[in-house]
């Protein structure tokens, strides 16, 4: 097979007008002044979830009834929330917090949206067995977990609002405030 070779009138590549070849000349030196810029569009948020595989599609179709499908980043670990704040889960909390810094530097969020989930086996190790049983329990820890969250947020990136939410095997969420 003989290789092309492009020339004038080829017809592969569509000529450039004078109009043209300046807008692309501006494109390469903003590209060139501001390489971030070009690479890394902003999003709306970063999506802090459990990695249970049951609440993976419920998560995703959370993020796009609320406007932001293909908008957000997504950090997931055991728990959610509950990993970041727990201090059975100590160790992973350094992790989290460099990839928020990453993220915000790169994409330029303006908030994070925290999801914790029922029937948590991370919530299990994290605050008891009796979550298992006592809704109210669940709902009390989870809640608190989140809000520690949202401090620890707040500590680091003050101008980022933080969204809380409790996610049920429906895929329900009840908002924690």
């Amino acid at each position: 097979m003989k290789e092309h070779v492009h020339h004038a009138g080829c017809g592969c590549v569509a000529r450039l007008s004078r109009r043209g070849l300046l807008g692309l000349g501006f494109a390469g030196a903003i590209t060139a002044a501001f390489p971030v810029l070009a690479q890394y569009p902003n999003y709306e948020a970063m999506l802090v979830n459990c990695i249970d595989p049951r609440f993976t599609t419920s998560s995703f179709v959370y993020m796009a009834a609320n406007g932001m499908k293909d908008h957000y980043s997504q950090f997931s670990i055991a728990g959610g929330p509950i990993g970041i704040v727990a201090p059975a889960f100590a160790a992973w909390q350094k992790t989290f917090w460099d990839n928020l810094d990453i993220t915000v530097q790169l994409h330029r969020i303006s908030r994070v949206v925290a999801l914790t989930h029922r029937d948590c086996g991370a919530a299990f190790v994290a605050y008891g067995e009796a979550l298992r049983t006592d809704k109210a329990l669940e709902t009390a820890k989870q809640t608190e977990a989140l809000r520690a969250f949202k401090a620890g947020v707040g500590q680091r990136y003050p101008n980022l609002a933080v969204n809380m939410g409790i996610m049920a095997l429906d895929g329900t969420v009840e908002v924690v405030t």
